[in-house]
């Protein structure tokens, strides 16, 4: 029943497919709880409450309400909370904006999606790589160094360890691609932060500064993509629509918009 209400929109619920897959659904220490929400005996909504908050599309508004109840009860420290914008900005007005601090609301962010018959296979590269262990401390630098460019702050100073045991086991699942030396620099990356037969959702897409305008992105992102839909029917991720460079990155690789997701980082 849960694999089949959220394959309904597979592309946004990629997260919570890739939970599932880990085995979510009978044991909470994989990403936290995962609750549903029911109507007459028929389900309206999946929220899956851990590190990451993610709701499902669809949800109907009492899901949403009910699941906005349930983590203000439970008081899981989440640092940052996922779904469809509509949805989200519902969910924060019913959890409270002030319950705890937001360090980022972004809303109106862009959905894509990529399958085999629209990718353009013109980019291809032969530098892109899995990470190794020997990568690790670089990978987690690079991530840092990304995400404060991105948002302006770093919201994992305060769960280090945590955060660096989670880039370490994408590691070693073979989630996190580089290009760079073994164990020296890096210069570009991206990781499968959720994977499931369903769909395979991309992110933390980063270039040096100093390595850009040079194509990297395009071919090392085009090259991951071919790689994977060679066994999965679709590549997800989403992106501020105002990082023009992105956008336009994405859709010359033949990445298609599907909707509009909204994100808020919270003080943990």
């Amino acid at each position: 029943m849960v694999l089949d209400f959220l394959g309904q929109s597979a592309a946004a619920n990629a997260y919570l497919l890739a939970q599932v897959a880990r085995g979510a659904l009978d044991r909470d220490d994989i990403a936290g709880p995962m609750i549903g929400s029911y109507r007459a005996g028929t389900l309206d909504g999946v929220c899956i409450v851990g590190s990451n908050l993610v709701i499902s599309e669809p949800a109907s508004d009492a899901a949403i309400d009910a699941f906005a109840e349930y983590a203000r009860r439970q008081g899981i420290p989440f640092w940052v909370a996922v779904g469809p914008d509509a949805t989200m900005d519902r969910f924060l007005t019913a959890y409270g904006r002030d319950t705890r601090k937001i360090h980022l609301e972004r809303g109106s962010q862009l959905l894509y999606e990529l399958v085999a018959q629209d990718l353009d296979e013109a980019y291809r590269s032969d530098t892109l790589r899995p990470a190794l262990t020997e990568d690790l401390e670089a990978l987690v630098a690079l991530d840092l160094r990304m995400v404060s460019e991105e948002i302006g702050f770093d919201p994992f100073a305060q769960v280090q360890e945590a955060y660096r045991q989670g880039w370490l086991r994408r590691v070693r699942e073979r989630r996190a691609w580089v290009v760079g030396p073994v164990g020296g620099e890096l210069t570009f990356k991206v990781d499968q932060s959720a994977v499931s037969d369903h769909a395979i959702q991309l992110a933390g897409i980063y270039t040096v500064p100093e390595s850009r305008g040079q194509g990297l992105a395009r071919t090392a992102t085009g090259e991951m993509c071919h790689r994977l839909l060679r066994s999965c029917p679709r590549i997800t991720l989403y992106v501020h629509r105002e990082n023009a460079p992105a956008v336009a990155l994405y859709e010359r690789l033949g990445f298609r918009a599907r909707g509009e997701v909204r994100s808020a980082w919270f003080k943990v």
